[in-house]
């Protein structure tokens, strides 16, 4: 596998213009219209849905340290294996960097565990699919712009096994890095939508979280649009893991772990709701201020328009 890397870090390996592949998949543009009152609130004193989940099946999944796991992603074993771990897709939910009871909704889902699909809004759906069916165009325009190879990875676990509450699907793995894709949807207006020039902000837990799993260096976010494409390098941050473990922790031991041990002595359902979390923690301000630190830290690596692809 040859080296995906930037001047700097590693060495770059840069390609000639081509062409580009479609590929679209987050929501709104005005992201603090999303975002949690009360942690926008705490951050100004500076202090997506999943699809229907099939029934559970025993498997174990494979540790990020060994092999690249042969499950596939969104097969009925690798949404087994995602039902019992708090997985790196949701972490800016249970971090509470969103408004409405999206935290709840989480803790619900985890806590029942419901056999029946959920219930997604079409917006959320739609862009959702979208990035589904563009993901493999996505990753294979990366590789013609980076000049490397992208290994799979169905379902990766920390390899400590005190940790294995936590779990990881990268969209694809590089030699000491991540690869992570993304294909904004832009409410259905794909045929205009722009790759990024900055990082959102709030894909931060999710790549930190990664990194942390997999034991991963740095990850190449990578934005597809019909328009063109951008590559930014988002480099490891213990400090900040730290700070969003103890909010991770406390909602999967604390609410979630609780919650379904009520459930599962028979106790009704106001000694089950008691463990629901509220919508903000103490420190999703202070989260969301260093995601948003961290994001504009990151370096863009390429932006590709017009076929026309200048590295930086």
């Amino acid at each position: 596998m040859r080296t995906c890397s930037i001047p700097g870090f590693h060495t770059l390996i840069p390609k000639p213009s081509v062409s580009v592949s479609p590929r679209p998949k987050f929501r709104n543009r005005s992201s603090s219209q999303s975002f949690s009152s009360t942690a926008l609130q705490v951050l100004s004193q500076t202090s997506l849905p999943l699809v229907a989940v099939p029934p559970r099946s025993s498997l174990a999944a494979v540790s990020s340290h060994l092999s690249p796991s042969d499950i596939p992603q969104k097969s009925e074993e690798w949404f087994a294996l995602r039902k019992d771990k708090l997985t790196t897709s949701t972490f800016s939910t249970a971090l509470g960097f969103w408004k409405k009871n999206r935290r709840s909704e989480l803790w619900h889902e985890k806590v029942y565990d419901s056999e029946s699909p959920r219930v997604v809004e079409d917006s959320a759906r739609f862009a959702m699919n979208w990035g589904v069916q563009m993901e493999s165009a996505a990753i294979e325009r990366y590789k013609r712009i980076m000049g490397c190879e992208v290994g799979s990875m169905g379902f990766a676990l920390h390899s400590q096994e005190q940790f294995h509450w936590l779990g990881a699907s990268p969209d694809g793995v590089l030699d000491v890095g991540i690869l992570e894709v993304k294909c904004p949807y832009n409410k259905g207006k794909t045929e205009t939508v722009l790759p990024w020039s900055k990082v959102p902000f709030y894909y931060m837990p999710q790549m930190q979280g990664q990194m942390e799993i997999m034991d991963r260096e740095w990850v190449d976010l990578y934005c597809w649009t019909l328009n063109g494409s951008s590559v930014f390098r988002v480099m490891r941050d213990r400090s900040y893991w730290r700070i969003i473990y103890e909010v991770l922790r406390e909602f999967w031991w604390e609410n979630v772990i609780p919650a379904r041990g009520a459930l599962l002595l028979g106790k009704n359902g106001a000694e089950v709701k008691k463990y629901e979390p509220t919508s903000t923690h103490k420190l999703t301000g202070l989260a969301i201020a260093k995601s948003i630190s961290l994001a504009a830290e990151s370096k863009l690596v390429c932006r590709e328009i017009a076929d026309h692809v200048e590295f930086f």
